[in-house]
């Protein structure tokens, strides 16, 4: 609409100057000896606006030819970096395709006119890493570094990555000590290293981690609890003294020192370490509130300096689980510590009666020898064996 407006107006103007002109011409005289022009005062504006036309034409020629070069430099290079952005665009979607070749080609092609050449070098990497050039890689990798200072972390982080995928670990280690150095409070460098300590089942270091991790709430609550409960349970396992032993558990927090598995793992490295005693202790406070019948069993094997009260502490958890065989096996266990034979003999065979299982039949053959039975031991054996034949 507004050249519309335009138009008109010039119309209007035009129309308004020839009826001037009609009306009075006008006269313009201009004497310069020995010349003396005489022209209409109409002819004499149409001259100075047909010489200020030409005049504007030729100086807008002169400066666009002036300037042809430079655009047309301008024009060149726009063109590379829409063909580099083209290249780095179905390079892209040729990696997330798994087309490895396709990418690297299309990733490197073109890459000093890219406007960001460090996701094209990265990108690269990756397809090269997925085709086991670990040297091409690598050369990605530092000219990825080089075309962008200042990106030492995520060349780095992208370097980590790809070796731990595939199984650098050592490689992969060297580069997250040296991300740990200038990027300590890193996220997914703390994140990758709990994934590497775990691969290389490195406990200590993972152990060590922990405070940060905890500090820097990386991990929701599930992740964390389970994270938590593997390093605690390895560093127990690996532990060569009772004091070594006691000291991870100390460390332990208390929401999980009720874990059934972490408990199992304490009491099982303190009845290696003989330290019996404790054990029952620690496995009769976790069956009070949370009952496990590995536990149970875990119970019966420590070997407790009151076998009495030990048992006598197992007889009351029959009231309710009256009907568990790991119990009843256990209390048999336990009855023949005490040389309790016929108790111990009901309640293997009260157990049997609920669920037959080979270890309860032999406890029973050994108990049933020792009681000078040896045709009831003999079958006890036999449908034992019978039993593990058919596993």
């Amino acid at each position: 609409m507004k050249w519309l407006f335009k138009v008109l107006l010039v119309v209007l103007l035009g129309v308004a100057i020839t009826l001037l002109a009609i009306e009075d011409t006008g006269y313009v005289l201009i004497s310069r000896a020995p010349w003396v022009i005489e022209l209409s005062l109409t002819l004499f504006v149409l001259l100075i606006l047909l010489s200020f036309i030409v005049l504007y034409a030729l100086f807008r020629f002169i400066t666009n030819t002036w300037g042809i070069g430079q655009r047309m430099r301008d024009w060149q290079e726009q063109r590379r970096h829409n063909t580099a952005r083209q290249n780095l665009n179905k390079g892209l979607l040729e990696l997330a395709q798994r087309n490895w070749v396709k990418a690297e080609k299309l990733l490197t092609r073109h890459v000093k006119d890219s406007e960001s050449p460090l996701l094209n070098y990265l990108a690269a990497a990756s397809a090269a890493q997925e085709q086991d050039a670990d040297k091409r890689r690598d050369e990605y990798l530092s000219l990825a570094h080089e075309s962008m200072p200042g990106s030492d972390v995520a060349v780095a982080l992208t370097q980590a990555d790809l070796q731990l995928r595939h199984g650098q670990l050592e490689q992969a280690l060297a580069t997250l000590m040296h991300l740990r150095s200038i990027a300590p409070k890193h996220p997914y460098v703390l994140k990758l290293l709990v994934r590497l300590y775990g691969e290389l089942q490195d406990w200590k270091s993972l152990y060590e981690l922990l405070p940060v991790l905890r500090k820097q709430k990386l991990l929701v609550d599930n992740e964390w609890v389970r994270l938590e409960q593997q390093v605690f349970s390895h560093m127990m396992e690996k532990a060569d003294s009772l004091q070594a032993v006691q000291a991870c558990w100390s460390d332990v927090p208390k929401k999980l020192r009720v874990n059934n598995d972490l408990v199992e793992q304490y009491a099982t490295c303190l009845i290696a370490f003989s330290a019996h005693d404790e054990a029952v202790d620690v496995l009769r406070k976790q069956l009070g509130k949370h009952w496990h019948p590995q536990l149970v069993s875990l119970y019966a094997r420590a070997e407790g300096q009151d076998s009495a009260r030990q048992l006598a502490w197992a007889e009351a958890w029959q009231a309710d689980h009256s009907d568990d065989p790991v119990l009843l096996e256990s209390l048999g266990r336990l009855a023949v510590r005490n040389e309790l034979w016929g108790k111990a003999q009901a309640w293997f065979e009260a157990s049997l009666g609920i669920r037959p299982h080979p270890v309860t039949y032999r406890v029973l053959g050994e108990l049933l020898e020792q009681l000078e039975k040896p045709a009831q031991a003999a079958e006890c054996y036999r449908k034992g064996l019978l039993m593990t034949a058919e596993v």
